[in-house]
């Protein structure tokens, strides 16, 4: 043990969070970050610009700085994993928002329970390695130009507090991880290496693939440790990388936390689903009994302490889980169990903020395959099961079994000093909805037929549920089942995901939202053209039945475009120059201009379609984007200031529209009727290579909508309609 040292200067440095000046939207936590309680010099803020998610590594700082005509190979190596840090920072950020900073009071908040003030104050009294005299941790130096030195020395620290005060019965171990990779799972090629791990074993943790004993699927937390002279803001947004993946890696997690440790300070970063926060820097040496508790909480054998949900537990063999139970209530509100199918595929949503959608199959006592959806809604939003209590006997809709809310609420675990008032947070309650169980997702088709069958009867489910009172609002290819082995007509397709749905009194939402939903790929036109100050020369209208008719066509773009054969997704679908890489890569605007452009002038015999697709499913092609294109631009039209045309109101001219309503889903439906019934006669033989169409536009024009009286740039098919716009569909 080193000898005592002179007491150190509780004097420590202040830092400052970075400001991102990336869009808010509606699940952002996007608050200023607050000062450091604590005065003196400022700690280095890195200025690396953020990038899209890649990879984690560690990078030495004691190296010399170099020119880049004496650039060595380390010092390039250096420079790209700093790069690939800066992009992981980055996707993670984009996915929780900013965190705002608390103040450090906080961390005294967390884990009261953990352990008593007795057996702390016992510790520490006959421990070696806090001397209470001096307050300082004797073999924590107080600087060191060795981090590495300093990883070991926490590292041996933490492990005597866990084995002394942890009861963790040797299912808890600290591990340096420095030298060990963590895989991502949203991007196998990417990973981690946090400095120091808690392993973990229980019925929530399973061993990584591969050959490391330690990785996100098996750890508790992680902690980074770096130097006071090195630190800055980008080393606590990188714990906000570890915590994203410790939610994908371990499905029941309800929140996340991992610290940051120098030789003098800690630093906590807790992530949820509606975003989350870091707090202040804490003295150790001073905070001693916080320090602990910190330690024991992120260690602990009780795995809610951790952030997960005990209702979902799995029975591990050898490191694996073979077998998994959920628990939640039945339709008369009794408490059951029931049986997880491990192996059989479940859909996630890959990302932490938000409504953080976990599907689980399971069986009933009946032996039948059940559906178990986990999501978490925004106070304002209606709870889904609402609209799937309206929609039972809707074919073609998912049919509710059960339901069990407020489960937990992420503002309960955010501190007392929290800003709950700030218009950047959203609370977000869990729902626990059970469902009958129905096919794959739609892009796990079998055939040609099997898919246009599916997507026809999903149009026909969203008729008669717009019928019912509800519009969906959120058509997308992840949200359109396959029906079961041998369906009926109508049951073929089932739309699911009603957590965007609202109440419909007609043809429309009839309430006009900021932040609409679903994502560019599937938006239509007109809603993408749809922000506040985007467009003054259109009026501002609400999400309707004709939008999303517009977004089913996108999935059938997107079945068309994407694959080139059953489950063989096109590699370069989603490049910047391909058909719908340009949807998705562009801003709002670009996007909507580039669809339109798809509808008036380009479509399926235009742009590339894999041979795998017959003439059939081609010619729906065509013939969906024919009659959207006359929707769209009949809406968007509609839309244009009355100074445009003469005499007409917006909502006569969409009433106009909305009273066809009936023929849309009619004639849409027939579509697709008959390239079903060709492919029943013809087959689904690829098409010859000869008929492969041309290829695109270099460049599509910067806009190609109906002019306003700011646009002066005209369509290349424009024509003048003498006010009235043709809405004949």
């Amino acid at each position: 043990m080193p000898a005592s040292r002179t007491k150190r200067s509780t004097t420590l440095p202040q830092t400052v969070s970075p400001t991102l000046t990336e869009p808010r939207q509606a699940d952002d936590v996007t608050k200023s970050a607050t000062e450091d309680a604590t005065a003196g010099m400022r700690a280095p803020v890195a200025t690396t610009p953020l990038k899209p998610e890649s990879y984690r590594g560690s990078v030495s700082s004691d190296a010399p700085l170099e020119t880049p005509e004496n650039a060595s190979p380390a010092v390039d190596e250096a420079q790209d994993i700093g790069d690939k840090l800066a992009e992981q920072r980055r996707a993670a950020l984009n996915d929780l928002g900013e965190l705002p900073t608390v103040d450090n009071s906080a961390l005294d908040e967390l884990y009261k329970d953990i352990v008593s003030e007795r057996r702390i104050d016992a510790f520490l009294a006959k421990s070696t390695l806090y001397d209470l005299e001096r307050q300082i941790w004797v073999d924590i130096p107080s600087a060191t130009e060795n981090k590495s030195n300093l990883t070991s020395l926490l590292v041996a620290v933490i492990k005597t507090i866990v084995n002394e005060l942890g009861h963790s019965k040797s299912t808890r171990e600290i591990v340096d991880a420095r030298n060990t990779e963590f895989p991502h799972l949203d991007d196998c090629t990417q990973f981690s290496k946090p400095d120091i791990a808690i392993k973990a074993a229980g019925p929530s943790f399973s061993l990584p693939h591969g050959d490391h004993a330690v990785g996100f699927s098996n750890a508790a937390s992680v902690f980074d440790v770096k130097r006071d002279a090195d630190v800055c803001e980008d080393d606590a947004d990188q714990l906000a990388v570890y915590n994203r993946q410790l939610f994908f890696h371990q499905l029941n997690r309800v929140f996340s936390r991992s610290l940051l440790f120098t030789e003098t300070r800690v630093r906590l970063v807790h992530c949820d689903r509606s975003g989350g926060y870091k707090t202040a820097w804490l003295n150790i040496h001073d905070h001693p009994r916080t320090f602990i508790r910190l330690i024991l909480g992120l260690s602990s054998p009780r795995e809610s302490a951790l952030g997960l949900d005990t209702t979902v537990q799995w029975t591990i063999k050898n490191g694996a889980k073979v077998a998994g139970t959920i628990a939640t209530l039945d339709a008369s509100g009794k408490k059951v169990k029931h049986q997880l199918m491990m192996g059989v595929p479940y859909f996630v949503k890959h990302s932490v903020r938000g409504s953080g959608t976990v599907c689980w199959i399971a069986k009933n006592k009946a032996g039948k395959r059940i559906l178990i959806k986990d999501a978490w809604r925004t106070d304002a939003q209606v709870p889904e099961y609402t609209f799937l209590e309206h929609a039972k006997g809707v074919a073609g809709v998912a049919q509710v079994l059960a339901t069990e809310d407020d489960r937990v609420q992420t503002k309960t675990h955010r501190p007392g000093g929290f800003d709950f008032a700030s218009p950047d947070f959203y609370n977000r309650t869990m729902c626990r909805v059970t469902m009958e169980c129905y096919g794959s997702r739609l892009h796990k088709f079998t055939s040609q037929r099997q898919a246009l069958a599916a997507l026809r009867d999903a149009i026909k489910a969203h008729w008669d549920l717009l019928q019912a009172g509800i519009l969906h609002r959120d058509v997308s290819m992840e949200n359109i089942l396959l029906g079961e082995d041998g369906a009926p007509v109508g049951c073929r397709g089932v739309l699911i995901d009603l957590e965007m749905a609202i109440l419909a009194s007609g043809p429309t939402a009839g309430l006009l939202t900021e932040n609409q939903a679903g994502t560019y790929l599937y938006q239509s036109a007109s809603i993408l053209r749809n922000g506040p100050s985007d467009e003054r020369s259109l009026f501002r209208v609400a999400h309707d039945y004709l939008d999303d008719l517009e977004s089913f066509f996108w999935v059938l773009c997107h079945l068309l475009h994407g694959y080139e054969g059953v489950n063989q997704p096109v590699p370069d679908a989603f490049s910047p120059k391909s058909a719908l890489g340009r949807f998705e890569h562009l801003n709002a605007f670009d996007a909507s201009c580039t669809k339109y452009f798809y509808l008036s002038c380009e479509g399926p015999y235009v742009w590339e379609i894999p041979l795998f697709w017959s003439e059939a499913s081609l010619e729906l092609g065509e013939s969906f984007r024919a009659y959207m294109h006359k929707l769209t631009e009949a809406k968007l039209k509609a839309r244009v200031t009355r100074k445009t045309i003469k005499n007409l109101s917006i909502h006569t001219l969409l009433q106009e529209l909305y009273n066809k309503v009936h023929h849309h889903y009619h004639d849409i439906i027939g579509l697709f009727d008959v390239a079903l019934e060709k492919l029943e006669r013809h087959g689904e033989a690829p098409r010859p290579e000869e008929s492969q169409s041309a290829s695109p536009p270099a460049t599509p024009p910067v806009s190609c909508f109906p002019p306003g009286p700011r646009s002066a740039q005209k369509r290349k098919s424009d024509t003048d309609h003498g006010g009235r716009p043709d809405i004949s569909a």
